[in-house]
């Protein structure tokens, strides 16, 4: 507990707390960047008499969100999305963070009515305890009007660095976060309408924020998502899977030739990405990932432990006709960068594809290798 308190502590130095992203508003040019028609059209391919974001909760059943926001987050991951994107961040963020990657899956929100009583509620969080780190930024943009209990609600910086520190010291029960979160939050207010400038709402991972119970009679829709600047220790968001380089896209990867001969591969070996998860969970991931794009693989194998050059794999690679491999990551390797980078540019040599899950990657020819190792260098 002493280390989780300390680690805390530094990441809320104020050297972390650049101006631009301290609970702040910004305008962007609402012609250019339509985000409510653009999710509102994909809403009434469902229900097509939803005329507005705020009413969703009179057309859509609580079990039905689920299933929507899945539906909108394919959308999100088009291509076309993904560049509406990166034209967003740049009018917003221009040079000001140096070279960043964007969040492949912008995160959509849905905050129905009394939602706490339904089980829907976001309660009151930081970054730093949802695997965000300090050098990574939210640009949190709402589609729906927002006031009150149906906005975001934030706690300041200085009041979030002593609601962290008791909350680890005295082992603060989620109820009791929640009650001192809302003391000393405030709603998030955005400007909303056809005749004003669109808004959105920038913050860091250090600042509490959360929902409270929606008594508004509304709904609130909310788009948002994340930069992330290089050198960053981005823990499980990884770059090329969770981030994305701008101009790329992260979704299913097209013309995988499911007739080559594939296997599965894991290698449990790769502590920092795998940490404790059983072979056979990380394997099923894998082997579902394969059916879904119509693999049938002729076996699996998993890395030996206690090694960290891939012997398995390279054996595989040099001493059989395996025409295919399906790896769970670019990360996901026990070996060092150098060494992935050799065992990939051995595959290309033997016309081997290898199919990245966690990427949706696939590697067919010798132009992916430069990618793969932007990824693993950022």
């Amino acid at each position: 507990m002493t280390k989780n308190i300390y680690e805390l502590n530094t990441r809320y130095d104020d050297k972390f707390l650049e101006p631009q992203w301290d609970h702040k508003v910004v305008n962007y040019d609402l012609e250019k960047f339509p985000w409510t028609e653009r999710i509102l059209s994909v809403v009434q391919e469902i229900r097509p008499h939803c005329d507005k974001l705020e009413y969703l909760h009179e057309h859509f059943g609580r079990t039905e969100i689920v299933p929507l926001r899945k539906k909108i987050e394919k959308y999100v991951r088009s291509k076309e999305f993904s560049q509406w994107i990166d034209e967003y961040f740049d009018s917003i963020i221009g040079d000001s963070l140096g070279e960043y990657l964007i969040q492949a899956t912008p995160t959509l929100n849905f905050v129905l009515p009394d939602q706490q009583r339904q089980g829907s509620l976001l309660t009151f969080h930081t970054g730093h305890l949802t695997a965000y780190n300090n050098g990574m930024y939210t640009i949190w943009t709402p589609l729906s009007p927002v006031y009150g209990s149906n906005s975001m609600q934030i706690v300041s910086w200085e009041e979030s660095k002593k609601i962290t520190f008791y909350m680890l010291r005295d082992k603060l029960s989620l109820a009791e976060i929640q009650r001192r979160c809302e003391k000393k939050s405030s709603p998030v207010e955005i400007e909303f309408g056809e005749t004003r400038p669109g808004q959105a709402w920038l913050f860091n991972q250090g600042h509490w924020h959360g929902n409270i119970n929606n008594t508004t009679g509304i709904s609130r829709v909310s788009l948002d998502c994340r930069a992330m600047t290089k050198g960053t220790d981005y823990g499980f968001r990884n770059p090329g899977s969770y981030f994305r380089f701008r101009g790329t896209v992260v979704d299913l990867p097209q013309g995988i030739e499911t007739s080559r001969r594939w296997i599965v591969f894991n290698d449990p070996a790769a502590s920092e990405y795998m940490g404790t998860m059983p072979f056979y969970i990380a394997r099923t991931f894998i082997e579902n990932y394969a059916d879904k794009l119509g693999i049938n693989p002729v076996g699996w194998h998993n890395e030996y432990t206690f090694t960290d050059w891939n012997p398995h794999l390279e054996f595989f690679i040099n001493d059989t006709e395996v025409q295919g491999i399906v790896l769970l990551s670019f990360h996901g390797l026990s070996s060092s960068i150098n060494r992935r980078m050799e065992l990939f540019e051995l595959c290309m040599d033997k016309d081997i594809h290898v199919l990245f899950c966690d990427e949706n990657f696939l590697l067919d020819s010798r132009e992916g290798l430069d990618y793969i190792r932007k990824c693993l260098e950022f």
